[in-house]
């Protein structure tokens, strides 16, 4: 998305409607709120680390144990797709485990959120 303010009010919409989220958004969303890491507004990091949080108590420790799951046995098309989703997220998470010193530093409530959000990613990996 090329507005960070339109898809900070995207994220905090999906916050409150965490129930439709499903693997397949959650693999689209991690690049977005990724980026929305860099921004230089505390709001908009605020959203993504919240989301990031919500995201990682629901799908973290299935991506984190498929990883090191060994290969299924035969050919299963949707297990395979399942799989790849969970690779991109856990390709994501790692880039998102790389910016959390830096925001831990900055202190205040987004040092806090990126705070327990790095313990949270700990809990699951």
């Amino acid at each position: 998305m090329a507005d960070p303010a339109v898809l900070a009010d995207l994220i905090s919409f999906l916050i409150e409607k965490n129930d439709i989220i499903t693997l397949e958004i959650c693999t689209c969303l991690l690049p977005l709120l990724g980026g929305l890491l860099e921004s230089n507004l505390d709001r908009h990091q605020d959203i993504s680390l919240n989301m990031l949080l919500k995201l990682v108590k629901v799908f973290g420790s299935v991506i984190y144990s498929s990883i090191s799951a060994p290969a299924s046995v035969g050919v299963d098309i949707e297990a395979e797709q399942r799989m790849e989703r969970y690779n991109l997220c856990f390709v994501e998470l790692e880039k998102v485990k790389n910016w959390l010193p830096a925001l831990t530093r900055r202190g205040g409530s987004i040092a806090k959120s990126a705070q327990e959000l790095s313990l949270a990613l700990q809990d699951v990996s």
